[in-house]
């Protein structure tokens, strides 16, 4: 009640003060007005006064409970546990069975057959056993025999036949966690040594042939745990024998193994190997026996590699003993989910230039010729190698090595009285070489596939004037194509940069031109099994010399028919 007449009081009190302002204003207005007798002014009202009084505010509070007493509650429970009986019986299913995807048929064998406008009838034959978890065997035999006439730089023309037959024989055992592996083959050639020295008119060409005979058998045994922990071996064994026209003969006896074991991510392993070269005394020719040991580790990353170790090899024949230490080291980095590999290597080995191995190299090598095994010393690579899409692969590398002993091929003359130069002896030389080498290789869908692969060296020879006989590139190029499944067809092309030759008769050295070659496949198929072939070689009939003095022959053909059984 206090308040409220307080209230009451307030609200009459600014109603008399409301009502005084005016009066007090209007008495100032009218004594101004009086003392101002000379003045004269007219003043409009145009809405009477109003007085207001603004509205009020109350505080606001709400009343607060303090209660200084706390309860907590605490209760027990307990659940009974009833087992439910139910009578409900599922009935047994059976279990699945995955049918595996069945396999393909094989292929028992095939026989070739063909002839061409330079070569006599073309035949090839293999077999292979069925398909057996436990074994497997085949056999092979295949002859291409060439004939027809070359035209050399002074456009005669000489009979240059050839004739190559190999053979063999192989088996194989499989254990459960060991496999026995054996082969034996045999191969003929036979060729004539067509070229000689056209510049010199007083030459009399010949007839002279060689004929060639290896023979070459392997033993192996090794184990395949699956168990990384487990310790893998392998041994093998070779024999090799090779004899010619010449009565020039030549036996290789050699073993060889090896043993590796995974160690978390390490692997170790090491291989040993003892060859041993007998030949015959005719040709005064060395006995040669190598031994080498090459112990090694690997590292293994989720995205590197290392790898470390050394080659160690002696060597030694009926003049001099040698001891070499070749470093063995590789490093790779995946950047890019093998889009993007670095990698570099450090390598080196022995190269055993054994009779049979040049004559594989150059078939019109002399008879006899002696020689040493080559030191690679040091080879020193580094590249880049990935793919730019699951289809398209690459490597492109860079190496730079050092080399003891480099064998080198000339042309020399057997006979002082008719200097024919169409044998091939050897000179040996130290060298230093740099290589670019790049590939690439291109699958856009299952019916093309293409590869290009190409090399370039430099070279820098101690005491010869150039490394005779010795490309300054090569390159090679493939391309196969399945059109609607029936007709296959590839091309090749090879290329070879220029070479230089040691000038024959006191005369300078001569480069031999690049050159390419060229060549197309088609075959048909006609059921599956029954296949029709032509093959057109030397496309552009170019008429290069593959050594100096023996051009190959120029635009040749094959047809034929195969069949698979």
């Amino acid at each position: 009640m206090k308040t409220t007449r307080l209230n009451i009081r307030y609200l009459v009190m600014n109603k008399y003060i409301a009502l005084l302002i005016p009066s007090i204003l209007f008495w100032n207005v009218n004594k101004s007005v009086a003392q101002e007798t000379n003045l004269k002014k007219e003043v409009q009202v145009v809405k009477p006064y109003e007085p207001s009084i603004s509205d009020a505010y109350k505080i606001n509070l709400q009343p607060k409970i303090e209660d200084t007493i706390k309860v907590n509650p605490n209760f027990n429970y307990s659940i009974i546990q009833r087992p439910i009986n139910t009578y409900f019986q599922p009935n047994p299913i059976s279990a699945a069975r995955m049918l595996p995807e069945p396999l393909k048929d094989l292929q028992r064998g095939l026989i070739k057959i063909g002839i061409g406008n330079r070569s006599l009838p073309l035949f090839e034959a293999y077999y292979t056993s069925p398909r057996n978890k436990e074994f497997s065997y085949g056999a092979w035999v295949n002859a291409n025999n060439n004939i027809g006439k070359v035209k050399l730089a002074n456009n005669s023309k000489v009979d240059a036949q050839s004739n190559v037959t190999n053979m063999g024989l192989q088996g194989k055992r499989m254990f459960a966690d060991k496999i026995l592996s054996g082969n034996i083959t045999y191969n003929r050639n036979h060729y004539l040594y067509y070229g000689y020295d056209t510049d010199n008119a007083t030459v009399t060409p010949t007839s002279d042939k060689q004929t060639t005979n290896n023979l070459n058998a392997n033993l192996g045994f090794q184990s395949t745990y699956k168990d990384s922990s487990r310790l893998n071996y392998f041994i093998n064994t070779n024999f090799g024998h090779l004899s010619d026209k010449y009565d020039m003969q030549e036996t290789k006896i050699k073993g060889y193994g090896g043993v590796n074991k995974y160690l978390k991510n390490e692997q170790f392993g090491s291989e040993i190997s003892l060859t041993q070269y007998l030949r015959n005394n005719q040709f005064f020719l060395q006995n040669n026996t190598i031994f080498t040991l090459s112990p090694w580790i690997k590292f293994f990353g989720k995205q590197w590699r290392v790898q470390a170790g050394v080659n160690i090899t002696y060597d030694a024949n009926d003049v001099t003993n040698n001891t070499y230490f070749f470093p063995k080291a590789h490093f790779s980095y995946d950047i890019v989910s093998n889009y993007i590999v670095p990698y570099v290597e450090l390598n080196g080995y022995l190269t055993e230039n054994s009779y049979s191995e040049l004559l594989r190299t150059n078939p019109w090598l002399n008879p006899g010729s002696n020689g040493w095994n080559t030191a690679n010393k040091l080879i020193l690579t580094g590249g880049i190698k990935g793919k730019f899409s699951a289809k398209i692969t690459y490597d492109v590398q860079a190496s730079y090595s050092i080399i003891d002993s480099m064998a080198f091929f000339q042309n020399i003359s057997i006979d002082a009285t008719n200097p024919l130069l169409n044998r091939f002896g050897l000179v040996f030389d130290n060298m230093e070489q740099t290589k670019i080498q790049g590939e690439l290789s291109i699958a856009p869908s299952r019916k093309v596939n293409m590869l290009f692969h190409a090399e370039y060296f430099s070279y820098k020879t101690e005491t010869l004037e150039h490394p005779w006989n010795l490309p300054d590139y090569t390159a090679f190029f493939r391309i196969n194509y399945n059109l609607f499944g029936r007709i296959f067809a590839n091309a090749n092309v090879f290329m070879v940069g220029n070479r230089w030759v040691q000038g024959i008769n006191g005369n300078a050295p001569k480069k031999l031109s690049s050159y390419a070659d060229i060549n197309l496949g088609l075959d048909y198929s006609y059921n599956g099994r029954l296949f029709v072939f032509l093959n057109l070689n030397n496309l552009t009939s170019s008429n290069y010399q593959q050594w100096y003095l023996y051009p190959v022959q120029g635009f040749n053909i094959q047809i034929g028919a195969s069949y698979r059984l």
